[in-house]
């Protein structure tokens, strides 16, 4: 997480403007099935490995990942490193009040941090171009998306460009979770790699078919890639 927050600060401070996008198995089993995400993925400056089903496929498919770098973890380190780098942040997303909320917790905990602005993420397509034209008045240096996968990943691919950002983060709910709204699982229960669990007990009906159905649907893909990658490394093994 400290790498990658590190490396997130340097960008911001050079010309290009970045994407950076959390991938977890849920975000990889939409990526199979939409063309568009899978190619907005491909194309980011970053992408970091999110959860322990990601975890797990890499030790299957002989890729080990390090650590388990999910933004909302990932948050204070990152807050951390932009306010000693004299960077501003700007918060997108979440019901009305969500990021303001955010904003104000970063202010107590960061109070060098220069919050550029807050914008929730209920603004109609005909709000949009009044959206973009805040951010990028602001000269917010790095922008935290929180409108949900895919569609905050292709929203900031599409907008890039014009927020006037240098890095421009997809975060999932990690404005839910640092407003309150969402209480996470105690740090023992994250350290099981259980989060997850936690999760669908809080919101069974919508986190079912996510958890159950959608791990069982990645778990069956990284098992035929291993099977696939066996098979081609046996031929090639043949072949020479």
């Amino acid at each position: 997480m400290a790498e990658a927050s590190a490396q997130i600060v340097a960008t911001a401070k050079g010309d290009t403007p970045s994407q950076v996008c959390f991938v977890n198995a849920d975000c990889v089993n939409i990526a199979c099935n939409d063309t568009q995400y899978r190619d907005t993925l491909s194309q980011a400056k970053l992408v970091l490995a999110d959860g322990i089903g990601v975890r797990l496929a890499g030790m299957i498919l002989d890729q080990n990942v390090r650590e388990n770098v999910n933004g909302t973890d990932m948050f204070p380190i990152l807050c951390s490193a932009i306010e000693k780098a004299g960077l501003s942040l700007y918060l997108l997303g979440g019901k009305p009040g969500v990021a303001e909320d955010v904003g104000k917790w970063v202010a107590k905990s960061y109070p060098a941090l220069t919050i550029a602005g807050t914008q929730d993420g209920y603004f109609s397509p005909d709000q949009e171009a009044s959206v973009l034209e805040e951010i990028k008045t602001s000269r917010a240096d790095i922008l935290l998306v929180a409108l949900g996968a895919p569609r905050q990943d292709k929203w900031i691919a599409e907008h890039r460009k014009q927020a006037g950002a240098k890095v421009l983060i997809g975060v999932g709910g990690l404005l839910d979770f640092y407003s309150g709204r969402i209480p996470r699982a105690p740090v023992w229960v994250r350290e099981l790699g259980m989060e997850w669990f936690y999760r669908f007990i809080q919101e069974p009906r919508r986190m079912f078919h996510r958890y159950f159905v959608g791990n069982f649907n990645f778990l069956s893909r990284v098992i035929r890639e291993r099977i696939r990658n066996k098979t081609t490394q046996r031929h090639e093994d043949h072949a020479r």
